[in-house]
């Protein structure tokens, strides 16, 4: 796991294998990155579960790696988590993918993004509005996928 704290936010990256009972405690680990408390919490970790699934299914699928990593940005009011795997990334795509993760995550919210290289994709969403400005930036934290 990786900590980051940063004025105003919190980051927090964790590691997962591609089994599929880990995308339960990858549930847990953004509820517990956000708290109880957090306005996000709930959206953020059915949001990212949808989206394991779907990563999940489609490794299943094409054969690729399972293994993924969860971050976890946190401030004021707003959230960001992002997905990174490595995988290729046909299955992010709102248009061409049966899965319900992306199709989510576009439908209720106006900030998401995904991040395409050689090592893999990372799917980011952002809920919540900020109460101080820049509060969770624009970029990806840098995760470490190695087990």
């Amino acid at each position: 796991m990786t900590i980051l704290n940063l004025p105003g936010r919190t980051a927090i990256s964790r590691p997962f294998s591609g089994d599929p009972s880990q995308a339960g405690a990858a549930r847990r680990f953004v509820a517990g990155c956000l708290g109880e408390s957090h306005p996000c919490r709930d959206d953020a970790v059915q949001l990212i579960g949808e989206l394991i699934a779907e990563f999940l299914r489609h490794s299943a699928v094409c054969g690729g790696r399972a293994h993924h990593a969860v971050a976890v940005q946190a401030g004021p009011g707003v959230a960001r988590a992002t997905l990174v795997t490595q995988a290729c990334g046909c299955w992010t795509s709102p248009d061409l993918t049966p899965g319900r993760g992306v199709h989510f995550v576009s439908l209720f919210t106006d900030r998401w993004g995904v991040s395409a290289s050689r090592a893999g994709v990372s799917v980011w969403f952002e809920l919540g509005q900020p109460t101080v400005p820049g509060s969770v930036k624009e970029g990806m934290l840098k995760t470490d996928l190695r087990h």
